[in-house]
């Protein structure tokens, strides 16, 4: 017999792979979105463009190693506010947005009141102690909402029956009234003349504590002449400006009709002699400027015109 020699072949086995296995995993809830506005404590709180009726708040608020930037309006009239934060690396922050822009504020619910929070802008904390100051915060502002836009109206004429004065600069007048003045009006008004509402509307701000005038820059300011502001129902503004000092005879919240005393007239702010200045108007865009319309004056009981300049009107409502 013969013997042989089994020949044994070891083959290795390789498994297959192996299909991923899929894991449960629950649906998790959003994440809750950061309320900017309510995130983390105040820090300072100071308020910019104040007079009777309101101001703008502005707020910084830390969360963390956070910082937001917070402005909110107190007048019953949205204002639109240029802003900018100054010296931003100097303070010890990092800005993670914007350091200067345009924003809406939408009005408060009433005089003094608490209008919606706006975020401006959000910063972080640049050194690992965690020190920084805050920074310094420049605002310029105008009144109203800059889509508002006027409907027909013949306006009255802002002082009483029996009186009779001349317009000393009318629309485009070539003194004072371009840009955001375009269409104003200036009546001949000797100081303490009456002055009355040309529309019904609501009063949403006034000053009455500038005293003097002149003719530089500086007294172009809103805190440079007295003024009362009527808002009224289709969202314009009635501006009555250079006002008397103490004159004011309304407060804001007041809902005025048509002929109600509002102010004694004056020689205050951008002015060269005492008249009574009168626009219908709205802010403009960029926080800096208004945005003014032309109208028509009642000036008889069956005429109706815009003011010509050099033209008396004698009051007859």
């Amino acid at each position: 017999m013969t013997r042989g020699h089994a020949l044994v072949v070891l083959v290795a086995c390789v498994p297959p792979p192996r299909a991923p296995v899929a894991y449960y995993e629950p649906a998790r809830p959003p994440a809750p979105a950061i309320d900017m506005t309510r995130a983390g404590v105040v820090v300072e709180r100071h308020a910019e463009f104040a007079f009777s009726g309101g101001r703008i708040e502005l707020e910084l608020r830390r969360d963390g190693d956070h910082l937001y930037e917070i402005a909110r309006d107190r007048y019953a009239v949205g204002v639109v506010i240029e802003w900018e934060l100054a010296d931003v690396a100097s303070a010890g922050v990092v800005a993670l947005a914007p350091t200067a822009g345009i924003a809406r504020l939408p009005p408060a619910p009433t005089p003094d009141g608490e209008g919606a929070a706006v975020v401006l802008t959000q910063l972080q904390l640049a050194a690992p102690d965690g020190r920084y100051r805050p920074p310094v915060v420049t605002v310029h502002a105008r009144f109203g909402d800059p889509l508002a836009r006027p409907r027909p109206y013949a306006y009255r004429l802002p002082y009483a029956r029996g009186t009779t004065f001349a317009v000393l600069q009318g629309f485009h007048g070539a003194f004072s009234h371009r840009g955001s003045n375009e269409y104003a009006v200036d009546f001949d008004c000797p100081v303490a003349t009456p002055v009355l509402a040309a529309r019904p509307g609501i009063v949403v701000a006034s000053f009455d504590g500038a005293q003097g005038s002149g003719t530089t820059p500086e007294f172009r300011e809103y805190g440079r002449a007295n003024f009362v502001l009527v808002l009224h129902d289709d969202g314009t503004l009635g501006e009555y400006m250079h006002l008397a000092p103490s004159g004011v005879k309304v407060a804001p919240g007041d809902r005025v009709a048509r002929g109600d005393p509002l102010a004694l007239s004056g020689n205050t702010g951008f002015s060269t002699t005492p008249h009574l200045h009168f626009q219908v108007m709205t802010a403009g865009e960029d926080g800096r400027s208004a945005r003014s319309f032309p109208f028509q004056l009642a000036v008889a009981p069956d005429r109706v015109e815009e003011p010509v300049q050099g033209r008396a009107y004698p009051s007859w409502e």
